[in-house]
C-alpha cells in the first residue's frame, strides 16, 4: 500500500489496519509501496506486528534495473513475513511481482479503483488471469472487472466501511428560508470535477438563492477553482479552507454535500456526509448510487455532458480514466459530466420542503449505520482472507 499521501483511500486502509489490529487472533504485516510515509500514518504502522518498505532496503532505494534486485526483495519479504494470505491492495498492474514471489495460492487481490485506470493493460490482464478469486469494495468494481477485463473468477463484494464513529444524534431540520450552505469534500484534481459545483453555485445564485459553498480539500486545481469563481461572480460566496482536520465538523455545518465526480468506485465522502445527517447530491456513476439511495438519502444526477462540454465549463481532462461504469445501463462508457443546472435542480429538490429534508437526513443516517458498519467490513474481509487461505479460492455468492 502506498502511504505517502493522506487521501480517502489511504485513510480507509489505515482505519482497516487499526480496527483489524484489535482482533486477538490476527497477525498483520504491511508492505509500504511508496518511498515515503505521511506523518499521520506513523501511528497506524505502530499498531501492526511488522512492516517494511517494498522498494527500500537498508535505507537505500532499490533501482528498477536490474529487475533481479526487486525480485530478490520480494522473495526476501515473502520469507520474512510468511503470510497465510497477502491482501494485494489495488495497484493491479504491479501485483504480478508479488504473485511471482509468493505464488498465486497465497495472494488475494483487493480492488479499490485500479481497474478503471489506463496503462499496464497487459500486466493487469495477466494478474487477473492468474487469480481464481478477488474481493472488491463495490458492485461497480465487480462489474468493472467483469465487463472491462472479462474477469471470470469469483468476485466477492466487501463494501467499504464508514470510518467515522461520530453519527448525528438525530435527523436535521432546516427552515426553508435559511441561507443554504453547500459543501464539497475532495482533492482538487480533474476527476473530482469541482468546477461543476462552482457552476452549480452560480446557477443557484441566479435563481435568487442565498447560498455559500465551502470546499474541504486541496490540490493542483485550487487556483483554477478560485479563478472560475471570480469569473462567475461568486468568489465572495466561496470558502476554501484547504484540508480540514475535523471532517465531522465540516459535514455538520453544511446542508448538502455536492459530489459531481466523474469516477468514484465507492464514494467514502458521500457515506461520511450521510453519517452526519447531510443529504448528498452526486453523479449517478460507478459506486455512488450504492452509497446514495436516490430520492431517499439524496439524489444521483445522470451525467449527460461529454468531455468537450467539461472543458467548456473550465474542466481539466488530463489524466482522466478512459472508461467508467454506468450503473443504470450496466455498461462501460466514456466519462461524462453532470450539467450544473441539473445539480442545482437536485439541490433545490433536497431543500424545497423542510419535511422532506428531515426525512432524507434520517434515512441517510440509518442507511450508513446499517450498510457500512466498519467492524462488519473488517469481519467480511477477514472472513474472505481466511477462506482463501484455507481453500485457495472463494465460494460463489449465494
Amino acid at each position: 500500500m502506498s502511504l505517502s499521501g493522506f487521501g480517502g483511500v489511504e485513510q480507509q486502509f489505515a482505519t482497516f489496519v487499526r480496527r483489524a489490529a484489535a482482533r486477538p487472533d490476527l497477525h498483520q504485516a504491511v508492505v509500504v509501496c511508496s518511498l515515503s510515509i505521511h506523518p499521520l500514518h506513523r501511528d497506524t504502522l505502530a499498531r501492526v506486528n511488522d512492516w517494511h518498505y517494498e522498494k527500500r532496503c537498508c535505507g537505500l532505494k532499490l533501482p528498477q534495473h536490474p529487475r533481479a534486485a526487486r525480485r530478490a526483495r520480494y522473495r526476501w519479504l515473502g520469507r520474512r513475513l510468511r503470510p497465510d494470505v497477502a491482501l494485494l491492495w489495488n495497484r493491479l498492474g504491479e501485483q504480478w511481482r508479488v504473485l511471482d514471489a509468493l505464488g498465486d495460492r497465497r495472494c488475494l487481490y483487493w480492488e479499490h479503483g485500479s481497474a478503471w485506470l489506463a496503462g499496464d493493460e497487459t500486466a493487469k490482464q495477466t494478474v487477473l488471469d492468474r487469480l481464481p478469486a478477488v474481493i472488491c469494495n463495490s458492485q461497480a468494481a465487480r462489474r468493472m472487472l467483469e465487463l472491462r477485463w472479462q474477469y471470470r473468477g469469483i468476485v466477492r463484494v466487501c463494501p467499504n466501511g464508514m470510518r467515522s464513529t461520530r453519527f448525528a444524534e438525530g435527523p436535521r431540520r432546516r427552515p426553508a428560508d435559511a441561507p443554504l450552505r453547500l459543501g464539497v469534500a475532495s482533492r482538487l484534481v480533474p476527476i473530482k470535477a469541482t468546477c461543476l459545483a462552482v457552476h452549480a453555485l452560480a446557477a443557484l445564485v441566479d435563481r435568487g438563492i442565498d447560498v455559500r459553498l465551502e470546499i474541504a480539500g486541496d490540490g493542483p486545481l485550487r487556483d483554477d477553482v478560485i479563478a472560475l469563481a471570480r469569473e462567475l461572480g461568486v468568489a465572495h460566496r466561496l470558502d476554501m479552507p484547504g484540508v480540514v482536520a475535523d471532517m465531522s465538523d465540516f459535514y455538520a455545518r453544511i446542508d448538502v454535500l455536492v459530489h459531481p465526480a466523474l469516477r468514484e468506485p465507492f464514494g467514502v465522502v458521500a457515506a461520511e456526509a450521510a453519517a452526519a445527517g447531510c443529504p448528498v447530491v452526486c453523479t449517478a456513476v460507478d459506486g455512488l448510487p450504492e452509497v446514495v439511495v436516490h430520492g431517499r438519502t439524496g439524489f444521483c444526477v445522470p451525467p449527460t455532458g461529454d468531455l468537450a462540454r467539461y472543458r467548456a465549463l473550465g474542466g481539466d481532462t488530463r489524466g482522466l480514466p478512459p472508461v467508467v461504469y454506468d450503473p443504470v445501463t450496466d455498461r462501460i462508457v466514456t466519462p461524462r459530466i453532470c450539467e450544473p443546472a441539473a445539480l442545482a435542480d437536485a439541490v433545490m429538490r433536497v431543500i424545497a420542503d423542510p419535511e422532506r429534508y428531515a426525512r432524507m437526513s434520517a434515512a441517510a443516517i440509518a442507511h450508513v449505520r446499517t450498510a457500512f458498519d466498519f467492524d462488519g467490513h473488517v469481519d467480511d474481509v477477514l472472513a474472505a482472507a481466511r477462506e482463501y487461505a484455507a481453500t485457495g479460492t472463494l465460494a460463489p455468492a449465494a
